[in-house]
């Protein structure tokens, strides 16, 4: 990096940090007790006793291997439990068994070291991914944009879950096959490294199939690459991407352990497919209008999210970012087709993957415009001063918008999620 771009990241991490201090105080709600958790989310306390057990202090070491690799809840990677025992483990250290009295301490470094600080990486490192630190006000502009997403700011608050780390995992795989630039070298594998940190996670790494596949066939198109090599380079990945989900996911060694996995995999998947037995069976209904009200809600109305596809769309044929866009069109495509069409169940943290590469590309336009090459027809205008202003105004209108847009939102904007979190135990007390 050079000097402006060491102040760009300075000014990224200020900005960030701002921004993770700013959960501080909601995050720090809702769980004064296992009785309060219990009333104030749904998902926490279920999977809040086995990190509990994991950190619990053993009798032997056997008994601790058990606890650390064998940990018994297999609806998510091991990755999301180890990490989040690491997160409450000082606690532990400090307290002893008496650490499960501070739910409140235990359950705040959770969300902030589990579900903010990864989104926050996650965010900061697609924008450098964009924008490489180059332009101070295009990053802190797209940084905001992010940062603003309703559905991010969901995951941020009061939400512990593995979905910011699957999140940091896709965007860690993108980032290091644009990096690898199809020389097919050290970043093409960690990119696989990341790929299968991603499937272990959550799975999210198997919907990398298109990306790779097509990134082989630009080796082959652009003659970097022969059928061998391609070939090769591909069985290579698989290895490398199934290495680090097994090494990832040591439990996988122990039989028992991993038959539950896949019992577990299989009804999870029956489960995504028809959705849960007590709900109306019509809200699972499957095709992109039964998706709206998730998307509209959380991610932005229908025209935003054209928008931002038109962005995506159009810096795959122009301007210095195509490899990227390209890279993120052929991950989008095959996850979101799968769950508009394939899943029954409409949570939006589902899309959360999905939505930090496709409104990464709303700075297209302008970036397109100021580095070329444009189209034939819009060649001439290039340097036209009313013309750039006319394009920096519409980007900035459009990220403009986006941010008011969220912040705004009486029922799901990130203003009225912020206050309804700061009023949780008021409304649990007064019950």
């Amino acid at each position: 990096m050079n000097l402006s771009q060491k102040k760009v990241l300075l000014a990224v991490i200020l900005f960030s940090l701002a921004y993770f201090a700013l959960f501080i105080p909601v995050n720090l709600l809702g769980a004064q007790s296992e009785g309060m958790l219990g009333q104030t989310s749904v998902d926490e306390p279920v999977l809040y006793p086995t990190v509990v057990r994991m950190v619990t202090p053993a009798e032997s070491l056997k008994e601790l291997f058990e606890r650390w690799v064998i940990y018994g809840e297999y609806h998510y990677g091991y990755p999301y439990f180890f990490f989040s025992a690491l997160a409450v483990l000082p606690v532990a250290l400090i307290h002893g068994e008496l650490f499960t009295n501070h739910t409140a301490a235990n359950l705040f470094l959770l969300r902030q070291l589990i579900s903010v600080l990864p989104m926050v990486l996650a965010c900061a490192l697609m924008v450098y991914t964009v924008t490489r630190f180059r332009s101070l006000w295009q990053t802190l502009l797209l940084l905001a944009a992010l940062f603003s997403v309703r559905g991010i700011v969901r995951n941020n608050i009061q939400w512990w879950h593995p979905d910011a780390l699957s999140v940091l995992a896709v965007v860690l795989t993108l980032f290091f096959l644009e990096r690898d630039r199809l020389r097919f070298g050290r970043n093409f594998y960690l990119a696989a490294a990341a790929c299968g940190l991603a499937a272990g996670i959550k799975l999210a790494g198997f919907f990398f199939f298109l990306t790779i596949a097509a990134y082989l066939a630009a080796g082959l198109y652009r003659r970097v690459l022969t059928i061998k090599h391609a070939a090769a380079a591909g069985g290579l990945f698989i290895l490398v991407m199934l290495a680090a989900l097994v090494i990832a996911n040591p439990v996988l060694y122990n039989e028992g352990a991993r038959q539950e996995i896949v019992n577990i995999q299989v009804y999870k998947s029956g489960e995504l497919d028809k959705g849960y037995t007590h709900d109306d069976p019509l809200y699972y209904s499957k095709g992109p209008q039964w998706w709206e009200w998730t998307l509209s809600r959380w991610f932005g109305t229908p025209w935003m999210l054209g928008a931002a596809l038109a962005c995506l769309l159009a810096g795959c044929f122009w301007g210095p970012d195509r490899l990227l866009n390209r890279l993120s069109l052929a991950w989008i495509l095959p996850y979101s087709i799968y769950l508009l069409w394939f899943v029954a169940v409409k949570p939006d943290h589902y899309w959360l993957p999905v939505m930090v590469p496709l409104y990464a590309a709303l700075l297209n336009p302008i970036r397109i415009w100021l580095a070329g090459p444009l189209p034939a027809g819009l060649r001439r205008w290039q340097n036209q001063p009313r013309a750039r202003a006319a394009v920096l105004a519409a980007v900035l209108l459009l990220c403009g918008g986006f941010i008011f847009a969220n912040l705004a939102r009486p029922a799901s904007g990130v203003i009225a999620q912020y206050s309804a979190a700061l009023h949780v135990e008021k409304n649990v007390s007064s019950q």
